[in-house]
């Protein structure tokens, strides 16, 4: 409809990866002028919220509650294994432990438990041991910088002390849906998972009597600077750059920052509000037993190690390049610097002929 030239008063974008493509093109109606206007304020924002919304500087969306990761492990397997059930593991290289001691196979040799489920957004690995995908100028891609190969490096040795990637996905590949009661964290084929906000609600729903635990992703031993780092993402709404109800369209998403539409759709939702006032709304703490899980997501949320991917031209495609790495790395075609390489070195490229590569980094 964009690209007709008729397009929506307003939009949501299912993935801040689709914000640069479309602000390059000018396919957005730039909002910094009305923010000033609004009398909303940018200390009002969990900060890395706002940063979600920025290409090259300007802003182009607000967020209307975001998605953050921390980790969940289920405390009856961590118990039965001698492990501390309680606080779960304190370093990422205490999990990789864990992982490798929880994952069960049968007379056959078959994987029946994964000790850790592959996470379906590896990015928070990476913001664990620091690494950045761009420069702070946002004009050099940076993909094999010493951090994220070392990400990557414990990565493939995690999968491969759980099996290996083939064997992995074999298993993997009969899991259920993950909202329902055949979701493999609910029903015991998975031990640990770095995992949403949303889940303590669906437990409650599909698996109300595991017993499980939820806390902060941990850092590697070498990086304690790293703990309480998380993963944002979330849903950003634009307003099309020919949107015919411009200033109607900027009222709702003004509204959708006010107190009452936060804890609301929060509470409804259980995603994360993106106001700082909105995490500390006592009917998103009480009630149900399981907001006290919830709970821990709220608090995670603002950390000063919230990381997100760089909001640039070309993330889509960057991120695709990066599945493919990935892939080549734990299937043995490539070594991890090789792998990282090739990417940093593609994306220069792509970025370059962009002609703009100012995209606004991740911190």
């Amino acid at each position: 409809a964009i690209v007709a030239g008729v397009p929506p008063d307003l939009c949501t974008l299912s993935d801040p990866a689709y914000l640069g493509p479309l602000a390059r093109n000018h396919a957005l109606l730039p909002l910094d002028e009305r923010f000033r206007a609004s009398g909303l304020q940018p200390s009002a924002f969990v900060s890395t919220s706002l940063e979600l919304c920025r290409y090259q500087g300007q802003l182009y969306a607000l967020p209307f509650l975001i998605d953050d990761a921390a980790l969940l492990w289920n405390r009856d397997a961590l118990a039965q294994a001698g492990l501390d059930a309680a606080h779960g593991p304190r370093t990422l290289d205490e999990l990789g432990e864990w992982a490798a001691r929880l994952t069960t196979r049968n007379a056959e040799g078959r994987i029946t438990r994964l000790g850790l489920r592959p996470p379906a957004d590896i990015y928070l690995l990476f913001a664990l041991f620091g690494g950045k995908f761009v420069d702070a100028t946002g004009k050099r891609v940076t993909t094999d910088d010493p951090a994220n190969v070392a990400a990557l490096t414990w990565y493939k040795n995690l999968i491969d002390r759980m099996g290996g990637i083939e064997a992995v996905n074999a298993f993997a590949a009969g899991f259920g849906r993950d909202q329902g009661a055949s979701n493999p964290f609910f029903v015991g084929k998975v031990a640990m998972m770095f995992n949403g906000e949303w889940n303590p609600n669906w437990v409650s729903r599909y698996a109300p009597k595991l017993r499980y635990g939820v806390a902060p992703a941990p850092p590697p031993q070498s990086r304690p600077d790293r703990a309480r780092t998380t993963w944002l993402g979330g849903n950003l709404f634009c307003i099309p750059k020919e949107s015919r109800h411009p200033d109607a369209a900027w009222d709702f998403l003004v509204w959708m920052q006010s107190q009452s539409a936060q804890t609301g759709f929060a509470r409804d939702m259980n995603n994360v509000p993106n106001q700082r006032a909105a995490l500390h709304a006592p009917e998103l703490r009480t009630g149900a037993d399981f907001r006290a899980q919830y709970a821990r997501f709220l608090d995670l949320a603002d950390s000063p190690n919230a990381d997100y991917f760089p909001t640039l031209p070309v993330a889509g495609y960057y991120m695709n390049q990066m599945s493919t790495a990935i892939d080549r790395v734990l299937y043995g075609e490539k070594t991890v610097p090789q792998a990282l390489g090739d990417v940093r070195r593609r994306m220069q490229t792509e970025l370059d002929r962009q002609g703009d590569g100012e995209g606004r980094p991740g911190r």
